[in-house]
């Protein structure tokens, strides 16, 4: 309008606008890219907290022990001879949801034993699909089934060697080897308080071929669990 004041550098470019109108004046920038860059932080900070959770995908990690039980089935010392052993030592997995009841597991576990003249060390490295079944307030049922590779080493003693003169015991038999592997079956976790939760136990059926025996394992795991996202 006719009463327009035009606000301007000293180069003679307008930078804005002042129109009166009852006493009050409305001022139009020129700069378009900010008010771009205002309306789109103006817009992330009225996402809700909701919509933002539903991005980012539940989260959980486990630490505990196990116990395996492992059967052999060799023919060491005769034909299709099966033999037994059991492994302490610890279990610790990493579960990633990005569908409220399927997630994907990557579990890492570390076994020892020492019965006498015999050492037995395993590791296994397994991956898979979780699925947890739903329906439980405070109690996360859930079943899955893996596949990696199991690192085993056996340190072998011969302790019934007797030294003599002129006879020498062999040294100590160390056997390594890497193998693959699977597992089946599932664990209960119990909410004990915020993203803390109890895994009142985790049972796993593992198969695996460690040359010269053949592994089939009962594997067992309790401990805690923290849960992000839920």
């Amino acid at each position: 309008g006719a009463d327009a004041a035009e606000l301007g550098t000293p180069d003679g470019r307008v930078v804005a606008t002042f129109w009166p109108a009852a006493g009050l004046g409305l001022i139009l920038l020129s700069l378009t890219e900010m008010r771009r860059w205002l309306l789109l932080a103006l817009l992330m900070l009225g996402l809700p907290l909701d919509s933002s959770a539903q991005i980012i995908p539940h989260v959980a990690v486990f630490g505990g022990y196990t116990y395996v039980h492992a059967r052999f089935d060799n023919n060491i010392n005769g034909p299709y001879q099966k033999t037994g052993l059991s492994l302490n030592g610890w279990d610790g997995s990493l579960e990633v949801k990005p569908l409220p009841l399927v997630g994907l597991v990557a579990d890492v576990s570390r076994q020892y034993a020492s019965p006498g003249g015999f050492r037995e060390n395993q590791t296994s490295f397994l991956v898979g699909p979780q699925v947890s079944v739903p329906g439980f307030k405070r109690v996360i049922p859930y079943i899955h089934a893996m596949a990696g590779v199991i690192h085993g080493t056996n340190n072998i003693e011969l302790v019934a060697c007797v030294q003599v003169v002129g006879v020498t015991c062999p040294p100590p038999r160390l056997s390594t080897g890497n193998a693959f592997a699977t597992a089946v079956g599932g664990g209960v976790d119990i909410k004990l308080t915020g993203p803390l939760w109890f895994r009142a136990v985790q049972a796993d059926w593992l198969h695996a071929h460690l040359s010269p025996d053949h592994h089939t394992q009962m594997r067992l795991a309790t401990g805690l669990v923290v849960r992000f996202g839920r």
